[in-house]
């Protein structure tokens, strides 16, 4: 992990402590994706176009968050990008907090949201390009795969989709993504900071169809004693444990 990385989780980890609830598992998966999009950058130029003293700038980049566990990592992420988010923050997506695009609080909700704002800027023919981070689990859910159909009946080619990968039967949802006629594009490893900025890059010069990145990840990727223990995937760390945390990541 590089620092930026490091740093960001210890963050969202204070933050829940502090909150005194949260599903830092879950959230930890996410990190690197969040931090891989808003810091990524190709020749001194940002992969995502955004500007934290103008978040509604019209030439922006669109990033949607449907995976909502993962909101702690935006807000962490948004913060150190320099967006001034209020002192008190909703526990669901809400357009009114500066960085945030769409008002999400259900699974897959997200999802729909980030194929409507992609259609839109196809026919108003925009310079910009969509994100959204999706948990494999909302892939359980009818409306995704409605939602994905439309994406490529559309040819969104400026619709790009993050699955957060973790516990689903990956070849069988890679394929249907193919089926459905998605571009899709594989990681191996969804912590690494080059590789998710290299996925991003692929995916923001795909023509003709919407491309899903595949990211499989860790819960609880970063805490040694907590990775791979599902017992800690919707869990507040004790003080304890945070002690021992803060050791490891500062």
């Amino acid at each position: 992990m590089n620092k930026r990385q490091k740093e960001l989780r210890l963050n969202v980890l204070e933050y829940i402590f502090w909150k005194g609830r949260g599903h830092s598992g879950r959230i930890l998966s996410s990190v690197d994706i969040l931090e891989g999009l808003y810091f990524g950058e190709e020749n001194g130029r940002q992969i995502f176009k955004s500007d934290a003293s103008m978040p509604q700038m019209p030439e922006r980049d669109i990033f949607v968050l449907s995976k909502l566990t993962a909101l702690p990592a935006l807000y962490s992420v948004l913060n150190m990008r320099g967006y001034k988010l209020p002192e008190v923050l909703p526990d669901e997506p809400d357009r009114k907090v500066p960085g945030i695009e769409a008002s999400v609080s259900e699974d897959a909700e997200g999802l729909l949201h980030a194929v409507g704002i992609a259609e839109a800027i196809k026919m108003d023919r925009r310079n910009q390009h969509v994100f959204c981070l999706v948990g494999d689990y909302e892939l359980d859910n009818g409306p995704a795969w409605e939602a994905i159909s439309i994406a490529s009946e559309r040819n969104l080619d400026r619709l790009c989709v993050v699955v957060d990968e973790n516990s689903v039967n990956e070849e069988r949802i890679q394929e249907k993504f193919e089926a459905f006629g998605w571009k899709v594009i594989k990681l191996r490893d969804a912590h690494d900071h080059d590789e998710i900025v290299y996925g991003f890059l692929r995916a923001r010069i795909t023509q003709r169809k919407p491309t899903c990145i595949w990211a499989p990840t860790v819960k609880s990727k970063g805490v040694p004693f907590a990775e791979h223990k599902p017992e800690y995937d919707d869990v507040v760390y004790s003080e304890e444990e945070m002690v021992e945390i803060r050791k490891i990541l500062l």
